[in-house]
């Protein structure tokens, strides 16, 4: 371990992850304990700010301040992690459709590993429906991780299908392929995503942390607290109840003026839609 970069050595610390664990162990317990502690989440789309890929400033707003991110943070933290431990790792872009046979940009950021000549989709960065552990990328295997089960297979235009158990039937969550991707793709793909008018994140407040059987998921002005079969939902009637839901379910210490902006743009005004 003396010999990785001091951004590994951190984010490991910070997860309570060792090292030295074989491979396999490690990515599952890197990506379960990562999507459990940082948020995914929209904010710094939603109030314009400034959305760095650089990894220092990524480490610093995800580990540091605790202030979580998105795809093109989160996996782009990961991917270097990865890669630094030695592992065989590429970047794969994919489209998220949702069950949707649409023509969608391609603006969600992955993780292909190579391990013992097998492969995996390692994603940190989906939010609600993300998986806890790597995928493993073999056709039609059901990968039933407890909590939840997924499924990779290919389409008639030979692209591969993410998929998970929804309401008993598999749903698509987004297509990919294996072409050969690299930083600027996703700094295309990142530009889309945190400043197109008509984007998902710019249009929407969205926080996510995901445990073992316990999802904790924010959009605009409803609060869903999914345990096992159960889900809870509440709407969010004023800024002190979105206060206490950041500060409390996602450790998110904002000021009042940025709450007041995201209650009154996010909460109100699609409350009302």
């Amino acid at each position: 371990m003396s010999q990785l970069n001091p951004i590994t050595k951190r984010y490991l610390a910070d997860l309570g992850i060792d090292a030295n664990l074989t491979p396999k162990e490690l990515i599952n317990q890197l990506q379960s304990r990562h999507i459990a502690k940082y948020s995914f989440n929209s904010l710094s789309v939603v109030l314009k700010q400034d959305i760095s890929l650089d990894l220092e400033i990524i480490f610093k707003k995800i580990v540091t301040q605790g202030m979580g991110g998105y795809c093109f943070e989160h996996n782009k933290l990961v991917f270097d992690v990865l890669q630094d431990l030695g592992l065989n790792v590429r970047i794969l872009m994919a489209r998220v459709v949702y069950n949707q046979d649409i023509d969608s940009p391609r603006t969600h950021r992955l993780t292909l590993l190579t391990l013992n000549n097998e492969q995996y989709i390692v994603d940190c960065g989906f939010g609600h429906f993300g998986a806890r552990q790597p995928i493993k990328l073999e056709l039609g295997m059901e990968q039933n991780l407890g909590d939840a089960c997924y499924r990779i297979i290919q389409n008639e235009r030979g692209e591969y299908c993410y998929q998970i158990i929804k309401d008993d039937e598999f749903f698509t969550l987004f297509t990919f392929d294996l072409g050969q991707y690299n930083e600027s793709d996703c700094l295309l793909g990142h530009f889309y995503s945190h400043k197109y008018p008509t984007a998902g994140f710019v249009n929407n407040l969205v926080v996510c942390r995901k445990e073992y059987d316990h999802i904790r998921s924010l959009r605009n002005h409803e609060f869903h607290r999914i345990q096992g079969a159960n889900t809870e939902v509440v709407t969010i009637d004023t800024a002190a109840q979105l206060t206490e839901i950041l500060e409390e379910e996602y450790s998110l210490n904002l000021d009042p003026a940025i709450i007041g902006f995201l209650f009154q743009n996010y909460v109100e005004l699609k409350k009302a839609s």
